[in-house]
């Protein structure tokens, strides 16, 4: 008899995972074939998948490895290159485990309530990480997390706050990922690594969010805040407020589509809204996030009669949004002129100009510099005024055409009431009625 002879529901997972070529003896040693009649056999199985531990597997029989032992048994393959080159897998997946948060308690105080290997990738059930059913599948990953980090008890002993997962899934990055089904979106394991889990420092976690808002980065080091230590950085604004854990990352620039969907939806109720309704409409966002970061800013821009920072930022919003007004109220004239019989082409292709200005705007705005989203919305506002002017002259020239239409209109009508009577005319004077019939 095998292993899966007793331990059924172990073969079960074991022969539909990553490591169904492994044999169950090079992770907790024991003979391959045990000398067992089916009765005999019959008396452990029955007692469940675990045999008693009266059953003699040999001397080699390490038995289930204590939590502390699985990393190292794990990188008795995962670290060795010669084993893993044929597989394309990483080998310092160990090395970066030592680094982390979970593989230093574990090491330095012993402490195995810590995540080890098994908890993140399974037991007998290790799946490749693009099967949905994967623990690390980017869709699983918060659950996964969520295992130990909304767990009171025992982020109580780590003094770990539980809030975090939650207020991922309600973030942006969250969204994207399981409401929008985005596995590009980030995880608990972009930011914070996988293997060497650690929360990024506020000194690192510009270079962290770096990686995929490449623009806003550049431009965020221009600012007054990259050179400060006390600064949180980009979860300082996104992410953070009071009662908050900096994981609720909010995206506070709206894409352009989604900007002129709102704008269609408030005319479609208030045919006439006021700037402030507009304003209300569009870029409720923007205002609603750095006032809840407010409290933080608050912690070196204290005293307001002095420090000019928060109303420069607020206005610097408020430029921002009056883009994005004029950006709007621009496509929606673009489009109900395209509706008509003119032709907007050459229109349409000069406005793409103003769509890359107000893209533009998002990440120029970590500078925290007026002067240069001034100098943007200039661009943005040149185009727009062009774009109308040329729409206008459309419309003046369709006009005009219609215009010359009428006297061609009224001469055509007077020559037709002239043909008529004249053919009145020759009809008396050259057609001869019918002689009447005799019966």
């Amino acid at each position: 008899m095998t292993c899966g002879t007793c331990h059924v529901e172990a073969k079960e997972q074991w022969s539909g995972s990553v490591h169904a070529s492994i044999r169950c003896q090079e992770c907790h040693g024991g003979e391959g074939t045990y000398t067992l009649s089916s009765d005999e056999a019959a008396a452990y199985v029955s007692r469940g998948d675990a045999p008693s531990r009266s059953f003699d597997h040999g001397p080699s029989f390490a038995g289930p490895p204590d939590r502390r032992q699985i990393p190292e048994l794990c990188g008795n393959c995962h670290a060795d290159v010669e084993r893993m080159n044929p597989f394309g897998l990483r080998t310092d997946q160990l090395a970066r485990y030592w680094t982390s948060g979970h593989g230093k308690t574990l090491r330095e105080k012993g402490d195995d309530r810590v995540a080890v290997c098994t908890d993140c990738h399974g037991n007998h059930d290790v799946l490749g990480s693009r099967d949905p059913n994967c623990k690390t599948h980017p869709k699983n990953i918060p659950d996964t997390c969520a295992t130990c980090h909304v767990d009171t008890a025992l982020m109580g002993e780590f003094d770990l706050p539980v809030e975090v997962v939650e207020e991922y899934r309600q973030s942006v990055h969250g969204t994207l990922l399981l409401e929008q089904g985005d596995t590009g979106a980030p995880t608990c394991a972009t930011c914070h690594g996988n293997h060497s889990a650690m929360p990024p420092g506020f000194a690192t976690v510009g270079a962290v969010c770096g990686q995929c808002h490449q623009h806003a980065a550049i431009e965020f080091a221009k600012s007054v805040h990259s050179t400060l230590s006390d600064h949180k950085g980009c979860v300082q604004c996104h992410g953070g407020g009071e009662g908050r854990h900096f994981h609720l990352i909010e995206r506070i620039t709206k894409p352009t589509g989604l900007l002129i969907q709102r704008y269609e939806h408030l005319l479609a109720s208030e045919p006439s809204p006021t700037p402030q309704r507009i304003n209300e409409a569009l870029n409720p966002d923007p205002r609603r996030i750095m006032e809840h970061a407010l409290p933080t800013c608050m912690e070196c821009h204290d005293d307001l009669e002095d420090d000019e920072s928060l109303p420069k930022l607020f206005q610097l919003l408020e430029e921002i949004a009056k883009a994005e007004q004029r950006y709007v109220a621009t496509a929606r004239r673009l489009d109900e002129v395209g509706q008509g019989v003119l032709l907007v082409d050459n229109q349409r292709f000069k406005f793409e100009d103003a769509r890359t200005h107000l893209i533009e705007l998002a990440p120029l705005q970590h500078t925290l510099d007026n002067s240069v989203i001034d100098g943007k919305v200039d661009e943005l506002n040149v185009v727009c005024a062009q774009v109308n002017k040329e729409l206008d002259e459309l419309e003046r020239g369709l006009r005009l055409r219609r215009g010359a239409l009428i006297p061609i209109w009224v001469f055509a009508l007077v020559f037709a009431g002239a043909c008529y009577a004249k053919y009145k005319r020759l009809k008396l004077r050259h057609v001869k009625p019918l002689p009447a019939r005799s019966d």
